[in-house]
C-alpha cells in the first residue's frame, strides 16, 4: 500500500515538472514579443508607480535630489489643510461624473441613431460629431473662455443680455462657483458626446435588421422600436460608456487649468489639478503624490462598486 502511494506520488512529481519544462519551453519563442512590452511597462509603469508610493511617504526635494521619510504626514496634510481642498476637489470630480454622464450617455446614443438612420451625409454628420473629440483641449478652452468671458467681451453675456435681453446683467460665469462648474460640465459634455456616439453607432451595427422588421410589421412605431430593442440591445455598450465616462472624470483637469485654475478659492478644484499644483506651483511633491494615491484608491473603489452593481454573477452587464 506505502509504496503504491509513493510511486503516485512520484509519478506526479514527474508529471508537473515535465508540465513546467514544456511550459518553458513555450516561453522560448514567445519571448522576443513579450520581453519589449514587460520592459517598457516595468519602466514606465510600475517603477514610477511605486516611486509614486515611497514619494508620498516622504520629503521629496527635486533640485537637491534628496528624500526624507516623514510617514504619514502627507497625507494628515492633505486632508487637514484649510480650505478643505482635498474635499472640495473629490466633490467637484464626483459632481463632474454624476452631471456630465447622464447627458453624454443620452446625447450619444440618441445622436447614434439618428446618424445611423440617415440615407446619405453619414460620413459628414459622423465626422461632425467627433471632431470636438480630436480637436485640442487648448484650442477648446480659449474657444469656452470667449464665449463665457466676463462683461460685454463674452458671447453668451452678448446674446443673452444685449441681444435677447434675458438677463438683468451680465454673469460673471467664470468667477462664480457654480457657474465656473457649470461651464466645466458644458466643456466636457460637448468634448465626450463624440466619442459615446462613434461606440453606440459600432453597437448599432451588431443589431440584427430582422428585429426591426418584424416589430414593424407587427405595429410597432420608430418610438417602440427604439424603447425594445435598441436600448435593450445595448445594454453592454452602455455599461462600457459608463464605465469609461465615470473613471473618466477622475483625470478631469485641462478643463479647470485653462478655465478657472480651481478659482474662485478651490471650489472648482478637481484631483488633477490640486495634483499639479501642489507638485508643480507650491513643489510640495510629497503632498501632490500622496493626492495621486488618494485618486487610485478612489478610482479603485469607484470600479469595484460599479462591477458590484452593473455586472451579474456571472460577469455580464446588467
Amino acid at each position: 500500500m506505502s509504496q503504491n502511494t509513493f510511486d503516485l506520488h512520484t509519478a506526479r512529481r514527474r508529471e508537473r515538472a515535465l508540465l513546467r519544462r514544456s511550459r518553458l519551453r513555450n516561453l522560448g519563442p514567445a519571448a522576443p514579443f513579450v520581453l519589449p512590452g514587460l520592459v517598457l511597462a516595468c519602466v514606465f509603469v510600475l517603477y514610477p508607480m511605486v516611486f509614486n508610493i515611497r514619494i508620498s511617504f516622504s520629503q521629496y526635494q527635486i533640485v537637491q535630489r534628496t528624500m526624507s521619510w516623514t510617514g504619514l504626514d502627507n497625507y494628515i496634510a492633505i486632508f487637514t489643510e484649510r480650505g478643505d481642498r482635498l474635499l472640495l476637489a473629490i466633490r467637484n470630480n464626483f459632481l463632474y461624473a454624476a452631471v456630465t454622464t447622464p447627458f453624454i450617455l443620452l446625447l450619444g446614443l440618441v445622436f447614434a441613431v439618428l446618424v445611423n438612420n440617415l440615407r446619405r451625409g453619414r460620413v459628414f454628420f459622423r465626422t461632425c460629431f467627433y471632431l470636438p473629440v480630436i480637436t485640442s483641449w487648448v484650442i477648446v478652452g480659449n474657444v469656452f473662455l470667449y464665449m463665457f468671458g466676463a462683461g460685454g467681451t463674452g458671447l453668451m453675456n452678448y446674446l443673452l443680455k444685449d441681444v435677447f435681453g434675458v438677463l438683468p446683467a451680465y454673469v460673471p460665469w467664470l468667477q462664480r462657483t457654480w457657474t465656473a462648474n457649470l461651464v466645466i460640465w458644458l466643456m466636457g459634455i460637448w468634448k465626450n458626446v463624440g466619442w459615446a456616439m462613434i461606440i453606440y453607432l459600432a453597437g448599432l451595427q451588431g443589431i440584427s435588421g430582422d428585429l426591426y422588421e418584424a416589430s414593424a410589421i407587427e405595429g410597432a412605431s420608430g418610438a417602440q422600436q427604439f424603447r425594445f430593442i435598441t436600448v435593450p440591445m445595448l445594454k453592454s455598450t452602455t455599461f462600457y460608456v459608463l464605465v469609461n465616462m465615470i473613471i473618466g472624470s477622475f483625470g478631469v483637469f485641462l478643463q479647470v487649468l485653462m478655465l478657472t485654475s480651481g478659482n474662485p478659492r478651490g471650489t472648482t478644484s478637481v484631483l488633477q489639478y490640486l495634483l499639479y499644483d501642489k507638485s508643480f506651483n507650491l513643489f510640495e511633491f510629497g503632498q501632490g503624490a500622496a493626492i495621486g494615491m488618494v485618486t487610485a484608491l478612489l478610482v479603485l473603489a469607484t470600479t469595484l462598486v460599479m462591477n458590484r452593481v452593473f455586472k451579474t454573477d456571472g460577469g455580464k452587464a446588467l
